[in-house]
C-alpha cells in the first residue's frame, strides 16, 4: 500500500464525510471485496460509492458488507441468527434485511451506535441508498471496529485514557492540546503502519513476479523436453534414417515396391490359376453352398427287359426306383449295380441254377422262344451290365472327385484368408515407409 493509496482510504478530501468513514473502517476490519465478493456477488463493484443513490446492486453490496460486519462483531450468534445465509433467492434476502433490521435496532437501544441522530427504519433496507443509510452503517462500522480493537488487540499499547470531564472544566486549552497531540501521534502511527504494509506488500509482490518467471521457464523447459523426448523416439523409430541421402532413400522404396510388385503379382497369377474355382470359392466364403447334384438327364440308363423282369421281385421288395420325380436316384442306382453284380457272381459260380432261373423265366414270359434267342438274350444281358457297371464305376469317380474338390475347396479357402492377411500386411508396411 502506497502514500497516495492512504490518501485514498483513509486521508479524504472530506474526511468527516460517513462515506469515508464507512469505507475506511471496512478497510481496517480487513474487508476484502476480491475475496469476499463471490458467485452472484462477483458483479458488484464495491467502493465508498456502493450506498449513493443510483448506485446499481446496493441490496447486494448491503447483505455482503452487513454480513461481514455481524461476523466481525460475533462470529457465533452471526450464524445462528442468520440461517438464511447464504443468499440465494428473494425469499431469503428479505429474511436477511428482517434479522439485521432487528439486531441494529437492539444495538440503537442499548447506546451501541453512538449518536443520537441515527434514523433507522426497515424501509432504509429496500433500496440500502442514501445519505440516511451511509450515517447508518457509518456507526455501525464504528461500533463494530471499537470492539474488534477492545477484544483482539487489547495487549497492543494504547492511548491512554484522558479524564475529559475534569480537563474540560478545568484547562479546556489544555485538552485541546492533549487531543491535538493525541491526534498527532495517533496519525503518525497510522502514517508508519501504512508505509510499513506499502512495503510488504512490494515485496510480496517482488516475489510474484520472481515466481511467475520461475514457472514460466519451468514450463518453456518442459516443453523443450518434451520436443526432445519426441525427435528421440522419432529417431530411434527411423533407425538413424534421417543420416540417409536422397539417393539411398530413394533406392529403398524401389526396392520395396519392386517387393510389393512381386507379392502383387504372384497373387494375380494364383488367381488366374484357380480362375475356375472362384465361384465355388465365393460360395463356400459367403455361406451359399448347395450340395451336389448329378444332372439325370446327361446320364442314360438302360435296364434290359429280361433283368427287369429278373429283378421284379427284388425291385418290389427294396422300392427300387432309378428315377425319381425325373431325376435319377444314386441310391436306387447302387442297389440296381449291387443286384446286377450279385446275379453275374452267381452266374459265374452256379451257372446251372441261373439257367434254371432263366428258363422258368422264358417259360413264363415267352414259352415259344427257343434256346438260341435265350442265348442271345442272355449274351445282349451281359453286354448291357457292364455299360451298367461300367456307368456305376463312372458315378463312384464322380462322387470322390466332387469330395476331393470340396476338401480341396475348404483347404483353397484357408490358403486364400492367409494370402490375404499377407498382402494387408504388406500394403500396410508399404504405407509405413
Amino acid at each position: 500500500m502506497t502514500t497516495s493509496t492512504c490518501t485514498q482510504i483513509g486521508l479524504f478530501s472530506e474526511p468527516l464525510c460517513p462515506k469515508n468513514i464507512f469505507w475506511t473502517n471496512l478497510i481496517l476490519l480487513g474487508f476484502n471485496s476480491s475475496e469476499l465478493a463471490k458467485g452472484v456477488y462477483s458483479t458488484v463493484t464495491f467502493d465508498k460509492d456502493v450506498f449513493t443513490k443510483g448506485f446499481p446492486n446496493s441490496v447486494k453490496a448491503m447483505e455482503l458488507i452487513v454480513w461481514f460486519l455481524f461476523k466481525k462483531l460475533d462470529d457465533t450468534l452471526t450464524t445462528a441468527k442468520f440461517t438464511c445465509w447464504p443468499i440465494l433467492d428473494l425469499p431469503s434476502s428479505l429474511q436477511f434485511r428482517t434479522v439485521a433490521y432487528k439486531w441494529l435496532d437492539q444495538l440503537k437501544k442499548e447506546g451501541c451506535l453512538g449518536n443520537t441522530d441515527i434514523v433507522l427504519r426497515r424501509s432504509l433496507f429496500d433500496e440500502c441508498q442514501g445519505e440516511r443509510f451511509e450515517r447508518l452503517i457509518m456507526a455501525f462500522s464504528n461500533y463494530v471496529l471499537k470492539v474488534t480493537m477492545d477484544r483482539d488487540y487489547q495487549h497492543y499499547n494504547r492511548v491512554p485514557k484522558i479524564e475529559f470531564t475534569e480537563l474540560k472544566e478545568s484547562a479546556p486549552e489544555l485538552l485541546k492540546g492533549i487531543l491535538k497531540t493525541h491526534i498527532k501521534m495517533q496519525t503518525d502511527n497510522f502514517l508508519q503502519k501504512t508505509r510499513e504494509r506499502a512495503i510488504c506488500q512490494n515485496r510480496w509482490k517482488n516475489l510474484a513476479d520472481k515466481l511467475s518467471r520461475q514457472l514460466y521457464e519451468v514450463i518453456n523447459r518442459n516443453n523443450e523436453l518434451k520436443k526432445r523426448v519426441h525427435e528421440f523416439h522419432k529417431a530411434k523409430h527411423f533407425n538413424g534414417r534421417d543420416n540417409l541421402t536422397i539417393e539411398q532413400l530413394s533406392f529403398k522404396r524401389i526396392k520395396k515396391l519392386e517387393g510389393a510388385r512381386l507379392i502383387w503379382n504372384s497373387c494375380l497369377s494364383w488367381i488366374q490359376e484357380n480362375q475356375n474355382y472362384i465361384a465355388s470359392i465365393e460360395d463356400v466364403i459367403n455361406d451359399r453352398a448347395n450340395k451336389y447334384r448329378f444332372n439325370g438327364q446327361d446320364i442314360s440308363l438302360q435296364v434290359p427287359e429280361i433283368m427287369m423282369n429278373m429283378w421284379e421281385k427284388q425291385f418290389q421288395e427294396a422300392r427300387i426306383s432309378p428315377r425319381q420325380c425325373g431325376k435319377l436316384d444314386l441310391i436306387s442306382l447302387l442297389k440296381l449295380w449291387r443286384f446286377a453284380l450279385q446275379t453275374l457272381n452267381d452266374k459265374i459260380t452256379n451257372p446251372k441254377t441261373i439257367q434254371h432261373q432263366d428258363l422258368e423265366n422264358e417259360e413264363n414270359l415267352e414259352k415259344e422262344e427257343d434256346l438260341e434267342n435265350e442265348k442271345d438274350l442272355e449274351d445282349e444281358k451281359d453286354l448291357e451290365n457292364e455299360d451298367l457297371s461300367s456307368t456305376v464305376k463312372k458315378l463312384e469317380e464322380h462322387l470322390i472327385e466332387q469330395k476331393r474338390q470340396i476338401k480341396s475347396l475348404s483347404m483353397l479357402k484357408n490358403s486364400l484368408k492367409i494370402r490375404l492377411n499377407e498382402i494387408n500386411e504388406s500394403i500396410k508396411l508399404l504405407k509405413i515407409d
